[in-house]
C-alpha cells in the first residue's frame, strides 16, 4: 500500500484560520509522491510558515493530515467527513468500468437466464456456433475484480480483446471456464488464471517447425513425437522471457496441460494428485477441440461422436480418456443418454 494512502488531503481554506491545531499536518510531493511533516500538533501557524505553506502549495504540494488524526481534524473544526473533499472516497475508472458491466451482465442474466453448461454446449455443437458461450465468458470476466492479481487482470483484459469471435482457441477458453465452473472451481482467482493458460498454453508452438504444427499427431514419426513434446517447456520458457507476470499455478497449468491422470501424458509423466485439477480441465477440452478439428488423426470429426465415444469409452484411435473421475463424469454429464445425441442432431 502507497504511503499516501496513509493521510488524507485538505485545502488551506480547511483550516478555518485557526492559527494553533491539535493535529499535525502534513506536505506532499507530488513529485516523488513523499509526505513531509511541516507543523506539528499544538505549534502555531506563524506568518512566515503560513507564507512559506502558500508557496509550497503554489508550486503543486498538497496539505495532508495523517488519517489516524481524522476525528480529532474534523471536530477541532466543527465538520462531517463529506465537507471534506480528500475523505471522500475517489472509485477508479476501471472499478467504475467493472460497476458498469456488473449491471449489463445482470441485465443480461434478467431476460435469458444463467448459462446452463449441459444446454449451452449442446446448442453450440448442434450449430457449430460457440459464440453466445464465448460471449457470456467475456461478460462475466468483465465484471471480475482488477484488485485480485495480475493474472486475473490480464485475463480480463485478454477477454475483453480478444473474445470477440467464434475462432478454436477462443472456444477452448470459452469451454474450459465453463467446464471448470461445473466441477465447481468457481472463484474468481481460479478462473483467471485458467483463462490465461488456455491463451498461452500453446504459445511454444510457435518455437517449432511450422509443417509439424500442421501434421496429425497420429502420423508423427519418433523425432517429430518428441518435438512436439517439447511445446509445454518451450511456452513456459518464452512466457518467463517476455517478463509477463502469470501466477505460479497459471505457469503449471501451461506446463502440465498434457499431463494425464494415469500418467501417460507429458512431459512430466505426472499421475493423479500430483497433476492440478485445472491443467486436466484445459487438457480434456484441448484434446476434444482439436480431435474434432483433425489435428489428432487427419480428419475432421463430429463433435457428438467424440462425446459419445467418451461416454461409452469406446476405443478409437487418439482419443484420450484419462482425465480424472471428476473431471470426465462431468465433461460426459451433458449428454446423458444416446438419445439426447440423436435429439440435438
Amino acid at each position: 500500500m502507497s504511503v499516501v494512502n496513509n493521510y488524507f488531503f485538505i485545502s488551506q481554506e480547511d483550516l478555518g484560520g485557526k492559527r494553533v491545531l491539535p493535529y499535525h499536518l502534513f506536505i506532499y510531493n507530488p513529485n516523488n509522491e513523499s509526505v513531509s511533516p511541516f507543523l506539528k500538533a499544538n505549534s502555531p501557524l506563524i506568518e512566515d510558515k503560513k507564507d512559506f505553506l502558500e508557496f509550497i502549495l503554489s508550486k503543486g504540494g498538497r496539505l495532508a493530515v495523517d488519517k489516524k488524526q481524522k476525528k480529532t481534524f474534523l471536530t477541532t473544526h466543527a465538520l462531517k467527513e463529506e465537507d471534506v473533499e480528500g475523505l471522500q472516497e475517489v472509485v477508479h475508472h476501471l472499478e467504475e468500468k467493472r460497476i458498469q458491466k456488473i449491471q449489463e451482465l445482470e441485465k443480461t442474466i434478467d431476460i435469458i437466464g444463467e448459462v446452463k453448461f449441459k444446454e449451452e454446449f449442446l446448442s453450440a455443437v448442434k450449430d457449430n456456433d460457440y459464440s453466445s458461450m464465448i460471449e457470456r465468458v467475456r461478460m462475466e470476466t468483465e465484471t471480475f475484480s482488477v484488485r485480485i492479481s495480475h493474472t486475473v487482470s490480464l485475463a480480463i483484459y485478454l477477454c475483453e480483446k480478444l473474445l470477440i469471435e467464434d475462432s478454436f482457441v477462443n472456444r477452448i477458453v470459452a469451454v474450459s471456464y465453463f467446464l471448470a465452473k461445473n466441477c465447481d472451481m468457481k472463484d474468481e482467482e481460479t478462473l483467471g488464471e485458467l483463462i490465461c493458460a488456455a491463451f498461452f498454453s500453446h504459445i511454444g508452438m510457435t518455437q517449432l517447425d511450422y509443417n509439424l504444427g500442421h501434421k496429425p499427431h497420429l502420423e508423427y514419426n519418433k523425432a517429430e513425437l518428441k518435438e512436439y513434446r517439447k511445446h509445454p517447456n518451450l511456452s513456459h520458457h518464452l512466457l518467463n522471457k517476455s517478463e509477463v507476470v502469470l501466477s505460479n499455478r497459471c505457469m503449471n497449468i501451461i506446463f502440465q496441460h498434457h499431463e494425464r491422470n494415469d500418467g501417460s501424458g507429458f512431459p512430466m509423466y505426472k499421475k493423479g494428485e500430483h497433476i492440478d485439477q485445472l491443467s486436466l480441465i484445459l487438457g480434456a477440452v484441448s484434446h476434444i477441440f482439436e480431435y474434432s478439428e483433425g489435428k489428432v488423426t487427419g480428419t475432421k470429426t463430429d463433435m457428438k461422436s467424440i462425446i459419445r465415444n467418451l461416454k461409452n469409452k469406446t476405443f478409437t484411435a487418439g482419443l484420450e480418456f484419462e482425465f480424472g473421475d471428476k473431471i470426465y463424469e462431468s465433461l460426459i454429464y451433458i449428454l446423458n443418454t444416446d438419445s439426447e445425441i440423436e435429439e440435438s442432431a
